[in-house]
């Protein structure tokens, strides 16, 4: 009888607790993905806005933007202040086609989709990232006509 009381018990915690069992949602640095919520949002809320953006499309759509390597939370709340989504996000990873080097305890990073270029991502050694982006915005700026 103890055990039909207990195996009660824990089919009522997993059924209270759908987010806690639901899987880190993941994105990588400088990229968005799209997420659809089991319901219409209100509001949304992101833990640490250095990690990740959030961006809402429409009523079932949040759009999540990896900003930073490391892990935050969301969280999505309905009209009555219900929460509809929380799950944990973790951003990371790079593209298949990007490639780090470790030299003297320091990384930079590089694009290698036909050749590799440099580009600046968060973590760099300090220098070659603001190279890199004065070359991004030098480039950006001539474009403009400026």
């Amino acid at each position: 009888m103890a055990v039909k009381y207990f195996l009660a018990a824990i089919g009522l915690a997993l059924a209270a607790a759908p987010a806690a069992l639901a899987d880190t949602f993941k994105v990588s640095i400088d990229q968005t993905v799209a997420l659809k919520i089991p319901g219409s949002a209100n509001s949304v809320v992101i833990g640490n806005a250095a990690v990740a953006d959030v961006a809402v499309h429409d009523a079932s759509t949040i759009l999540v933007t990896g900003k930073a390597f490391g892990t935050t939370n969301l969280m999505v709340l309905d009209r009555s202040g219900r929460t509809i989504y929380a799950n944990q996000v973790s951003v990371g990873g790079q593209p298949d086609t990007d490639m780090t080097i470790v030299r003297a305890g320091g990384t930079y990073t590089y694009s290698c989709v036909d050749k590799c270029r440099a580009t600046a991502t968060v973590g760099d050694v300090q220098s070659y990232f603001q190279e890199t982006m004065q070359t991004v915005q030098g480039k950006s700026a001539a474009a403009k006509g400026n």
